[in-house]
């Protein structure tokens, strides 16, 4: 069972008939921004309550929270339903800026110091604790540098996952947000996969246009005969 929750009040049970939303869509994909999608009708008791980049839309599956972020959009159509477009925690990162450093030290040491310049420049709700760092590397020490102003985000997904691997986990406990770099995913899935199931189309590609029929190396040229 689903439940939906708006800035802690209840948005969405199954079992209360005032409490409908439709056409709710979920999105979350690994090391990405997650989506929640839905419509909300102008006669819900929350339906003024909803306020873009402020809200906090908490989706919850069988007690489990699932998915946890902000409004970012919402489209009012003729009969006034409210089409809602959240985007996941993650994206509290893209609203800090990293400022020009250079790093040495553990892994562990790195994130927390993208963690501690990202909560300087948000407000509480937007903050996060370092929780369980099992990504290794084989020095046990790394470097990192750059002279630009970069998003947190950026920094997080090019220096560390794009170079190290793992899986970024957010995960909340005692009102405290956490952010876990993990080695290996906790969390599994028991869906069997089924064509025709949950498997409604296969799509096999051969493209012709990157083929290379005739290849001439060349040197560099020359700049100086001297």
């Amino acid at each position: 069972m689903y439940i939906v929750t708006c800035d802690g009040a209840l948005l969405y049970d199954p079992r209360v008939d005032d409490l409908k939303i439709s056409s709710a869509k979920i999105a979350l994909e690994v090391n990405k921004v997650g989506g929640f999608d839905f419509t909300i009708h102008p006669t819900h008791p929350l339906y003024g309550s909803i306020h873009k980049l402020k809200s906090i839309i908490e989706v919850y599956q069988d007690n489990v929270l699932i998915f946890r972020g902000r409004v970012l959009n919402d489209t009012m159509g003729l009969y006034k339903n409210k089409d809602i477009v959240c985007e996941g925690d993650l994206a509290y990162f893209n609203d800090t800026i990293m400022r020009p450093y250079d790093f040495s030290g553990t892994i562990s040491d790195f994130l927390q110091s993208i963690l501690t310049s990202h909560n300087a420049q948000v407000e509480a709700n937007k903050q996060f604790t370092l929780g369980n760092v099992t990504v290794t590397d084989p020095n046990d020490i790394i470097t990192r540098s750059s002279i630009e102003y970069t998003k947190s985000w950026e920094v997080i997904s090019d220096k560390l996952v794009d170079l190290l691997g793992g899986y970024i986990v957010l995960r909340r406990g005692d009102g405290v947000n956490y952010i876990d770099y993990l080695a290996d995913s906790t969390s599994q899935s028991t869906q069997a996969i089924e064509l025709g199931s949950n498997i409604l189309d296969v799509i096999k590609e051969t493209r012709g246009d990157e083929i290379v029929t005739a290849l001439i190396p060349l040197g560099a040229k020359l700049k100086d005969e001297d």
